[in-house]
């Protein structure tokens, strides 16, 4: 397996750092000695100064991206990087591709052509057909009047 050591200069929370990433080493052909957890794995390697630059790195056997929790100097010139899994950053392509029902917001700025916030207080889908209505009168579609009720949001 190979491992690809970076500088992630990105927000943890970002789901796609691939902008933030600047490659500082890369070390082939690691095997496995011991068995690890595959979210938080420990990787044994010799020294090697370019890795202690790094702050995340790529396993090529996993297809995992890991933020380096540590470093721990082990003998016989050897390091072992300790990780953690970056979900988003992994399945950033699964969740950019996905759908989902938006609750709430951090903010309502509408500033780009990806982001679609209407309202912060009343849930509903970023899709562009959908129509609000009264949950007591669900086929009612909502007006103006002053809200008592929930709303929903459906597709119509």
């Amino acid at each position: 397996m190979d491992l690809t050591f970076y500088v992630q200069s990105g927000a943890p929370d970002r789901v796609d750092k691939t902008g933030f990433l600047t490659e500082v080493a890369t070390i082939s052909g690691v095997n496995l000695k011991e068995s690890t957890e595959l979210f938080n794995p420990v990787f044994i390697l010799r020294t090697n100064a370019n890795v202690y630059q790094s702050n995340y790195l790529y396993c090529s056997f996993t297809g995992r991206y890991y933020f380096i929790e540590r470093f721990d100097a082990l003998p016989g010139e050897r390091i072992a990087v300790r990780c953690r899994v970056d979900v988003l950053h992994t399945f950033r392509n699964e969740i950019k591709a996905s759908k989902a029902w938006v609750n709430r917001s951090a903010g309502t700025a509408d500033t780009s052509d990806d982001f679609d916030m209407l309202h912060n207080d009343y849930p509903f889908r970023a899709d562009y057909t959908l129509k609000g209505c009264d949950l007591e009168n669900s086929h009612t579609p909502f007006t103006n009047q002053t809200l008592t009720h929930p709303i929903v949001m459906v597709i119509k």
